[in-house]
């Protein structure tokens, strides 16, 4: 399934594919800090389904902690946008919340306890 996601301002656009459809598939509702603080519900294309359409300078890439893993955001209205995977990992991560159209009470949320991790 091909889906289409944005910032609230439409500076940052991507897109990206899952095997399935977002509503039959996994959506990962973690409750370390960062994740809490913006809000994350996260979806795993594999890095090559994944496209951004996006100049570099639309988003700011913020590293916290292990600094592993860049979390990038709207330059212009600070939208939470996707995560990367160190080099050699084939993943991103979306914020489920900036996809266009989706009804976040139709996902099937995974709790995930990073708080602990």
């Amino acid at each position: 399934m091909n889906y289409k996601g944005s910032c609230h301002c439409g500076a940052a656009t991507f897109s990206f594919s899952l095997p399935a459809d977002i509503y039959e598939t996994e959506v990962v509702s973690c409750n370390c800090s960062i994740c809490s603080k913006n809000g994350y519900l996260m979806v795993y294309p594999k890095a090559a389904d994944m496209t951004v359409h996006h100049s570099e300078d639309a988003v700011t890439e913020y590293r916290w902690a292990s600094k592993k893993y860049p979390h990038y955001f709207c330059s212009s209205c600070g939208t939470s946008l996707y995560v990367t995977a160190p080099e050699g990992m084939d993943m991103r991560a979306v914020n489920a919340r900036t996809i266009d159209g989706v009804e976040l009470e139709k996902l099937k949320l995974k709790p995930m306890d990073g708080r602990s991790i």
